[in-house]
Parts: structure tokens; sequence; C-alpha cells
């Protein structure tokens, strides 16, 4: 069930995401890009993903909040808040968990999540930890067209990590790539001290030369 949330959520409408394009950048997506496909490449829970090229050339993909997601968001935390309580109120054998504390840091981690200007200086932070590496790849951000609910970044082209058949047929070194992933995060661990923290198979793909692109930043520690 949780494999469905990756990338294949139930997408809203083209209009809907335009009228959120609209409302971030002033303008329906038709008269600011070049291109913008009318079907997502992915969606997923908070937000879908749409192909397209900036007017200036470069092909990006346009990640876009769900309308309404926030509100959504905030009434399924209301009703996790009130089971916690009852949780730590009726069965002692769970309540030493602290589930008030659990859903409370869920919520922080969440809200935060949908908030995609603070995704976008996260990118930004990786690129710059990573910028002298040649087996980690980060997209480029074009600011000039991201927001707290749209995110315009680099379209970067490659397999899903958890595409085994794919990687092997087109000739991958599987080893080296775990080698190289394991290599990245105790980077990000030991060393930055700024973690990716939803290594989930729908963000991160594997670029030629088995360099690993990580996407969505939503949500790091």
């Amino acid at each position: 069930e949780f494999s469905k949330l990756q990338d294949k959520v139930p997408a809203v409408s083209f209009a809907e995401i335009n009228a959120q394009v609209k409302r971030e950048l002033g303008s329906p997506a038709e008269e600011l890009f070049a291109e913008f496909s009318r079907e997502p490449i992915a969606a997923a829970s908070i937000a879908q993903v749409h192909h397209g090229r900036l007017k200036s050339g470069e092909e990006v993909v346009f990640k876009i909040r769900r309308p309404g997601i926030v509100k959504t968001v905030e009434t399924d935390i209301d009703v996790l808040m009130g089971l916690a309580y009852l949780i730590e109120q009726h069965v002692p054998t769970i309540a030493h968990y602290d589930p008030v504390s659990l859903v409370k840091e869920f919520r922080r981690n969440i809200l935060r999540e949908t908030n995609f200007t603070r995704e976008g200086r996260t990118v930004d932070r990786f690129a710059v930890n990573f910028s002298d590496s040649s087996t980690v790849y980060i997209p480029k951000i074009f600011w000039d067209y991201s927001g707290e609910i749209v995110l315009t970044m680099e379209y970067v082209q490659g397999i899903k990590i958890s595409d085994l058949e794919k990687l092997t047929a087109q000739g991958y070194d599987l080893k080296e790539i775990a080698r190289r992933g394991a290599d990245a995060f105790l980077k990000q661990v030991l060393d930055y001290g700024l973690f990716h923290a939803d290594p989930h198979p729908g963000n991160v793909f594997i670029l030629p030369e088995q360099v690993i692109c990580m996407l969505d930043y939503g949500m790091v520690g």
C-alpha cells in the first residue's frame, strides 16, 4: 500500500494544477512556459510532477502542490492527535511510546514537506555538498519559477533504482550502485550533517555511469 503513494497516486486535473501555477507565479502555464504537459509524469501524496520546457530552452519538471492538501493534512493530524490522546489514557502498554509526541513530530515534518521554497533551498545545500562528487548528481532549481507551491527543477532522465531488471539489461553494475549509495548516505550523515530522509525507490534514479540522483528533498534530517 505504501508503494502506491510513491509516484502513482490518482492525479488531480490539469485545470486545478494550472490554477496552482497561476496562484504561485501570476500567470497560467501556457503563458509562462514553452511546454507544459497536461498529464503528470508522477503523482504522489502531496504533489504531482509535470514535464515541460522553459522559454529559454531548458527541459524541466514542475513539482506542484495538490490543491487543498494542507487542509487535508491538518484535518488528518487532528484525528491522529485525538487518537493519540485516547491511547495514552487507555492503553498503558502503548502509552510509553509517547504517541502524542510522535504525532507532533509527524505534523512538523509533513507541514515542512508542503513548503517547496524550503525544499528548493535544501536542494541547493545538497548541490553544494556534492559539488565535487562524480557519483552523485543533484538537479538544478530554477528559482524564477519556484515558490511555496511550485518547484521548477532540471529534468533528469534515469532508471528507478528498484527497476533491477532494466538496470541489469542495460549493463549497470548493481554492486557498484549499492556501494555508491551507501557511501553517499554515510557522507550525508557523518560529513555534512544533512541527509535525505525519504529515500524510497520513487525518489532515487540511476543515471549513466552508475551516477545516483536523489529527488524530492521535502523530508530531510
